[in-house]
């Protein structure tokens, strides 16, 4: 069997692995581009921080769907156009580095998830890992999910009126450990857990990248250090046993070589799968809850089919039959993609469509770009579920038009056990509940670290009888 420091070691001497040696920090100007190059540096960062959405849908106005911008002190090209997205999410030539395109927001913080590696490390990994989300896992991982569901909603029940975006970040919270861990965390691990996931995600957008006491970049350095010894201290115990739980099936997975992952990357995956299993479907039930409360004819459909569908829990092979609750949930992640950009950077000189693009330039497909154009879309700003209906399919007009959870070979692996998840959570929640916005005023969402309402999304649970 090869061993996890065998297989890196005959990684790192391939030649594509050579081919990403790059220079620590990306380009900090480019001409020849649309936009600026970069020229405006803090104007840009401050803006994209302020409103992100209002930021790039100027810039598409001005300078089309692809164009270069400053960001963080580095100059950022923003591609929206479908035919260039594709070529970069495909990376046919391997010219885009995904580990170095996150490296500087993420590559201390998320260190070795499967988003921060390239190439034939990327698809070794990615091989083995698989093995974690087949069906009959799936299966086990539905049974986790629904109790723990069911136990929130009856507490919500009690409360009326709650701030969901906090209120589903717990759920979720709770959900990732159990369906991680097997385990539900105790008060005090729960908490420092919590804080230290926090302080993790909040640190990928921190503008001084230097861990000083007590700034933000710090404090995530310190939560991933915490996170590392409690992961740690879980792999031993899961590697020998029969547990059903993601991290205990990561533990015993292997490829057809019979590879397997080292307790190192292990915790590594595990940290970055809480992330993309914790706040990006937190972030999604957000938007979707949002919008059926101000379109209550949408929460009338969807309450119909959840009642068709099943009782309190709902089938796993009955998920399919959750068409138009699909709908919404793609509708809510075109509206407010949890990874609004994929970020890349180039391994070397490449012709992109018409562009001419130099070696360690940042480069990343923009979702917020793509999903709002309106020669692809109808209405683009508008909440309109039917979009992705068989009649309408919009989001099939091209390859490259919708592309939430990424594509290619970096394709979101979980992104069935997230849609699961969101629709478990949806098929309870509708049954029991009819939802309405605590206030007239208009919702408005903040893009980073995660989209989310800036008011915490405070709404009213009515009962349903």
């Amino acid at each position: 069997m090869t061993t996890a420091s065998t297989r890196r070691r005959v990684l790192r001497e391939t030649p594509l692995s050579s081919a990403v040696s790059l220079p620590a920090l990306p380009l900090r100007r480019v001409d020849g581009l649309p936009g600026d190059g970069g020229r405006h540096q803090i104007r840009d960062t401050v803006a994209q921080l302020r409103d992100m959405h209002g930021f790039l849908q100027s810039r598409r106005e001005r300078f089309g769907p692809n164009f270069a911008h400053g960001y963080f002190g580095f100059v950022e090209f923003s591609v929206g156009e479908p035919e260039l997205v594709r070529e970069i999410l495909l990376d046919r030539g391997t010219h885009f580095s995904s580990r170095m395109g996150w490296d500087f927001s993420i590559g201390e913080l998320f260190e070795g998830g499967l988003m921060l590696r390239d190439f034939d490390d990327h698809r070794a990994q990615r091989n083995i890992m698989q093995a974690a989300f087949r069906p009959a896992s799936m299966r086990g991982y539905l049974d986790i999910i629904q109790p723990i569901v069911d136990r929130t909603l009856s507490r919500w029940a009690c409360e009326r009126r709650l701030l969901f975006f906090p209120a589903i970040k717990a759920l979720g919270l709770e959900v990732a450990s159990e369906l991680l861990l097997g385990e539900s965390l105790d008060a005090e691990v729960g908490r420092r857990v919590s804080h230290a996931f926090v302080d993790l995600v909040n640190a990928a957008v921190a503008i001084v990248r230097r861990p000083i006491p007590p700034m933000r970049y710090w404090k995530g350095m310190r939560g991933r250090a915490f996170l590392d010894r409690y992961f740690e201290s879980q792999i031993e115990e899961r590697r020998r046993g029969r547990g059903t739980d993601l991290l205990s099936q990561l533990c015993r997975a292997a490829d057809e070589a019979g590879d397997r992952l080292s307790d190192e990357e292990l915790v590594q995956h595990i940290i970055f799968l809480l992330f993309a299993a914790h706040d990006t479907t937190s972030s999604a039930l957000t938007t979707a809850v949002w919008a059926m409360a101000e379109h209550p004819e949408w929460q009338r459909r969807l309450r119909n089919e959840v009642r068709a569908v099943g009782s309190r829990f709902v089938d796993y092979d009955r998920l399919d039959e959750l068409v138009e609750t699909d709908w919404v949930l793609k509708e809510a992640l075109r509206l407010e993609p949890p990874g609004a950009f994929m970020m890349r950077r180039t391994v070397r000189e490449v012709q992109l469509g018409p562009y001419s693009l130099p070696k360690n330039l940042s480069i990343s497909p923009v979702s917020r770009i793509t999903h709002y154009l309106p020669e692809w879309w109808t209405a683009p700003r508008r909440f309109d579920p039917e979009r992705f209906s068989a009649e309408r399919a919009e989001h099939k007009r091209h390859p490259g038009v919708y592309f939430p959870f990424g594509g290619g070979a970096h394709a979101c692996l979980g992104v069935h056990l997230a849609s699961m998840q969101a629709k478990a959570f949806l098929h309870q929640f509708l049954r029991r509940f009819e939802v309405t916005l605590e206030t007239a005023r208009p919702t408005r969402f903040q893009m980073v670290p995660m989209p989310h309402p800036t008011n915490g999304l405070p709404v009213r649970l009515r009962p349903i009888r």
